[in-house]
This record gives structure tokens, C-alpha cells and sequence, in this order.
């Protein structure tokens, strides 16, 4: 019996080719700690191994030797990593989203410490 994600729940869309995926922590491997996105349905190609985990994150593992398939009593289901069939291609700098306000400018001129008088250096 092959398991299956939830169909819609942390599904958002890819900023690139607009697809469905998932983002997970990887927890074996290179990547360990990183987040990857994943995409949203199960693949029978996937070279991953993802999961709920016991908070209700997503966790994903790569699938190795010891352990080539999937395993069922964690409720594991295979998946691939977004970025082997995202079709939108490398983002270049004119489609980055511009932030909404620019930096703020920090003030030249150190604020005086507390009980010295305003211009005047600490003696």
C-alpha cells in the first residue's frame, strides 16, 4: 500500500515555475539541517525518502545503500527535490522581489552615554 502526503497541507508554489511543492529539512547526508524544496506529490523515481516527523514538519532523507527503499512503518514516501524539474530557470537580479522600503541609515554621531552631556566627550 503506497503512502501518500496530505493532498494540499504544506503546499505552496514554486517562485519560479509556479508548481506545487513541499519544503522539508533534510536529515542525513551533505544537506543535513538544510531546508529543500520537494515536489508536492510522491514520485516512484525519487531518490528521497520523506516523512512527517513527530512535530508535523516535513523531514527528508536521502535514500542510500542500507537503506535503498522507503520504509513503511515510518510512513516514508519517496519524493524529488524541486530543482531537478523546475522549468523556470535561474533567477537573475531584475526578477529578485524589491524590497518595500529601503535600508535603514544608522545615525553618524554615537548617541551620548547616560548621564553625559550631549556633545561633549566622556572625561
Amino acid at each position: 500500500m503506497p503512502i501518500t502526503p496530505h493532498p494540499t497541507r504544506g503546499v505552496t508554489a514554486c517562485t519560479r515555475c509556479n508548481a506545487r511543492i513541499r519544503w522539508a529539512t533534510c536529515v542525513s547526508g551533505p544537506d543535513k539541517g538544510r531546508r529543500i524544496p520537494l515536489n508536492a506529490l510522491p514520485s516512484p523515481a525519487g531518490n528521497l525518502a520523506a516523512r512527517t516527523n513527530e512535530h508535523g514538519g516535513l523531514v527528508v532523507r536521502t535514500l542510500d545503500p542500507e537503506f535503498p527503499e522507503p520504509e513503511a512503518a515510518r510512513l516514508e514516501w519517496r519524493a524529488v527535490a524541486h530543482w531537478h524539474s523546475c522549468t523556470g530557470g535561474p533567477q537573475t537580479a531584475a526578477q529578485q522581489p524589491v524590497r518595500a522600503r529601503p535600508a535603514r541609515r544608522r545615525p553618524t554621531v554615537q548617541p551620548p552615554l547616560w548621564g553625559q552631556q550631549p556633545g561633549r566627550g566622556a572625561r
